[in-house]
């Protein structure tokens, strides 16, 4: 059974109101805690509550944070590391959103074991923008179909080293055709994804990585996810 909470949180660093849902399988203390970028599109498109119920028992807890972006230039200028409110959504979600989860959890007797990151295309590319910001706060990165760009490269320049850090990375082999509808960009997909894991591997990351025969398309990520989903709880 998921048990289910929908809150409100008042951002001072985007000043605005985000939807937070809250899903919690698994009554233990110990929990993994997973933020999912683009939230409402993996309940809806990505048909989030059909692969929990086919994940095997855990000997933990499982806690999702679901965070929508907003509309789809919200989305932009949070996700992209050249989008208006980029810098203030990493606050956002570093020193507000953060912060309070692990409050909550812990006022309820919680102990959280992994903290992870789960994201699709410019979702997946924010999830590493946060590693990069702060690489001690998170044990594992999910990034399906990462729209990784030259900012993104630049950000894990700055980073010393991954090398507590798991990360399952998957890409399609016909996403180089994929053109952006906010810059009508071809945003080079896959081509991006193989050279963001040799620099992840680089930074002595542990990368899981995975090249599959698909387009960039919800229904891709929707049958990979169980996949992913079990590879933050096993690793």
């Amino acid at each position: 059974m998921i048990r289910k909470k929908e809150s409100v949180i008042r951002s001072t660093h985007l000043q605005r109101d985000l939807t937070i849902y809250e899903w919690e399988l698994f009554d233990y203390k110990d929990v993994d805690l997973l933020f999912v970028q683009d939230g409402e599109d993996y309940m809806e498109l990505g048909q989030l509550e059909h692969s929990l119920t086919k994940l095997t028992v855990h000997d933990r807890g499982l806690v999702l944070i679901l965070v929508p972006p907003g509309n789809s230039f919200q989305r932009y200028d949070a996700y992209h590391p050249n989008g208006r409110d980029h810098e203030r959504y990493l606050a956002f979600f570093l020193k507000e959103l953060l912060p309070s989860i692990k409050e909550e959890l812990t006022s309820k007797g919680k102990y959280i074991h992994k903290l992870g990151l789960l994201g699709d295309s410019l979702g997946g590319a924010v999830s590493l923008s946060l590693l990069c910001k702060e690489p001690s706060s998170f044990t594992t990165v999910l990034m399906q179909s990462a729209a990784f760009s030259e900012g993104n490269f630049s950000q894990l320049q700055s980073v010393k080293a991954l090398e507590d850090v798991r990360i399952y990375q998957v890409v399609g082999k016909h996403e180089d055709e994929f053109i952006s509808p906010i810059t009508n960009q071809q945003l080079q997909i896959l081509a991006h994804n193989r050279i963001m894991r040799n620099e992840l591997e680089y930074k002595q990351g542990y990368v899981t990585y995975y090249e599959e025969d698909e387009h960039h398309l919800w229904d891709f990520w929707r049958r990979d996810l169980l996949r992913a989903l079990n590879y933050f709880l096993q690793t």
